[in-house]
Parts: C-alpha cells; sequence; structure tokens
C-alpha cells in the first residue's frame, strides 16, 4: 500500500492530477484504456503505463483497486507543490525553478520529508477506516 500511496502522493504534489484520475478510473470506475485517454487527451499506451506502475507495486488487480479506492480520496485532497507557468515549472516550497522532466526527482529529493509524512498519514488513515 505504501508504494502505491507515495507514487500517487508523488504525482499529485507534482500537480499531475491526469495520472491519478486516468489510473483511479481504470481499476475502480473499469474504464477502458481508449475511453480514459480521449476524455484526458492522451494515448491508451499511457494510460496502461500509468496502470502498469500501479499494477507492479501490488502484483495483482484486485489488490491495486482496493488500495488506490482507499487512498484516493486522501491524495486528490492534497495541494500540488509545483506550479507551472507558460511552460515552467516553479515549485511553490523553495521557489526553485525546474524543468518537466525534473519535477518529480525534485519532489523526491528536496521534499522527501513532506513526501513521507503525506505518505504516513494516508497510509494510517486508510488502516483505521478498515479497522
Amino acid at each position: 500500500m505504501t508504494a502505491i500511496t507515495k507514487y500517487l502522493v508523488i504525482k499529485r504534489l507534482a500537480g499531475d492530477t491526469i495520472t491519478i484520475l486516468a489510473v483511479k478510473e481504470y481499476l475502480v470506475d473499469n474504464l477502458s484504456p481508449s475511453t480514459i485517454g480521449h476524455k484526458y487527451r492522451i494515448s491508451k499506451f499511457r494510460v496502461r503505463g500509468y496502470v502498469q506502475r500501479v499494477m507492479d507495486k501490488a502484483k495483482n488487480h484486485r489488490v491495486a483497486a482496493a488500495i488506490v479506492k482507499r487512498v484516493f480520496p486522501y491524495v486528490i485532497d492534497i495541494d500540488p507543490i509545483i506550479l507551472r507557468v507558460s511552460g515552467k515549472y516553479l515549485c511553490l516550497l523553495c521557489n526553485q525553478q525546474l524543468r518537466h522532466e525534473q519535477v518529480e526527482h525534485h519532489i523526491r529529493r528536496k521534499h522527501k520529508d513532506l513526501v513521507q509524512t503525506l505518505v504516513s498519514q494516508i497510509v494510517s488513515g486508510v488502516r483505521k477506516e478498515v479497522r
């Protein structure tokens, strides 16, 4: 659960809501990659790639779907820390300008404490719900 939650938290902090929605709509809502791709104007292969990353962490479709269903409401409520303006990316926490390909690496490296805190809060919240 932690690895999937971390993946989704980093995507959300980076402002990549489409990935989160695509994974949720495929695994939880059972929409096809083509439908999701058309809706968000991305290729169905990209949708499959997003889902495959989550599936690799869960090792099982049912487990992945259950985890995404539980953590989605928590993850979607996180405010992104990356602001995109005119094709440039700015970290709102440290004011650093980034290129697109640097965004997630920056979050993992410079703001790992925030990521870990959010992941821990979400995982403990989900575990309390299950009990």
